[in-house]
């Protein structure tokens, strides 16, 4: 069966591009997905400790993270990118354990899981555009 073609707005091209995802498979099919569409991608990172590593070093336009690494909470990373006005979207099958953490995640859209690349593309494309998905509005970091 033929690769479907994303459609990639050209504003994401080049764009940098955190990945926090503690499932091998998975954080390989997303980097291979993002690589494709024309991202860089920082990563992957499977831990929170990982991934604040790579934020010292590198501040990424954008981010994709696993909510559940390994039963850890992906919550320090998260506040992290909010300091550094990094917009982020989630990617999890644990959306009900982001509730304990509502402050940090308040209107981060979880993408969920399995990944859907061109809704992927699509919302990265529209929070790297200053949209907030669905809505059309400037987002408000």
């Amino acid at each position: 069966m033929p690769t479907p073609i994303l459609k990639v707005p050209t504003h994401l091209l080049g764009r940098t591009v955190l990945l926090v995802e503690d499932e091998l498979l998975v954080a390989w099919d997303m980097e291979q997905m993002l690589t494709a569409a024309g991202v860089r991608v920082l990563g992957p990172a499977s831990s929170v400790n990982a991934a604040l590593r790579l934020l010292k070093s590198e501040k990424p336009d954008a981010a994709i993270l696993d909510l559940n690494l390994r039963g850890e909470l992906v919550t320090p990373v998260a506040r992290r990118l909010r300091e550094m006005g990094v917009p982020f979207v989630l990617s999890t099958a644990y959306n009900h354990l982001r509730t304990e953490n509502e402050d940090t995640f308040a209107g981060v859209e979880n993408l969920g899981k399995p990944l859907a690349s061109a809704r992927c593309v699509q919302v990265l494309g529209e929070i790297l555009a200053g949209l907030t998905p669905d809505r059309g509005a400037p987002s408000s970091g």
